[in-house]
């Protein structure tokens, strides 16, 4: 297992899946963080499948994530009872991960899923429902098309003092 990889499995692994915090500015700030890297990871991939694309698959779809870590991840009682969205995000950063340990060339974007693993991390979570609407840190929001969020406008900061400051 290679260190891109390693370090992106310990963190989920580490993930504490039972605390829920409530809504907060951080937590959709996070999201639509996420949504403004999918959008620039998409349009340079040509990824289908808006917002939740899989990097991996476009840059190198001969690069599995180990099976025998997707395994140990399945088996988290916590991690099985999230959203498919959120379960998707945390095995696409793993497959994303494991192509970056392969070697493989990827865009110099900053890494796509890192919003959505701080989010998880920082005891929230995301859920989109069938009219499109994503549901986080108790707010709404429309996803849109991939074009709206294609601002170069830099992200927010994703350390826990940036984020704690956002939900004072």
């Amino acid at each position: 297992m290679g260190g891109h990889l390693e370090r992106q499995f310990e963190r989920i692994l580490a993930i504490d899946w039972s605390h829920r915090r409530g809504g907060s500015r951080s937590q959709e700030a996070l999201v639509r963080e996420y949504l403004r890297r999918a959008a620039w990871w998409g349009k340079t991939l040509q990824a289908p499948g808006w917002p939740f694309i899989d990097p991996a698959e476009a840059l190198a779809p001969d690069v599995p994530a180990p099976a025998e870590l997707m395994d140990r991840l399945f088996q988290d009682e916590h991690f099985l009872n999230r959203g498919l969205h959120e379960v998707k995000s945390c095995a696409r950063s793993l497959r994303l991960a494991a192509v970056r340990d392969a070697g493989r060339p990827v865009p110099p974007f900053p890494d796509l899923f890192e919003p959505i693993i701080v989010l998880f991390e920082r005891g929230g979570g995301f859920s989109l429902d069938k009219s499109r609407m994503m549901h986080a840190g108790g707010a709404a929001f429309h996803i849109g098309i991939r074009t709206g969020h294609l601002h170069k406008k830099p992200g927010i900061p994703l350390d826990p003092k940036s984020l704690d400051a956002l939900d004072a």
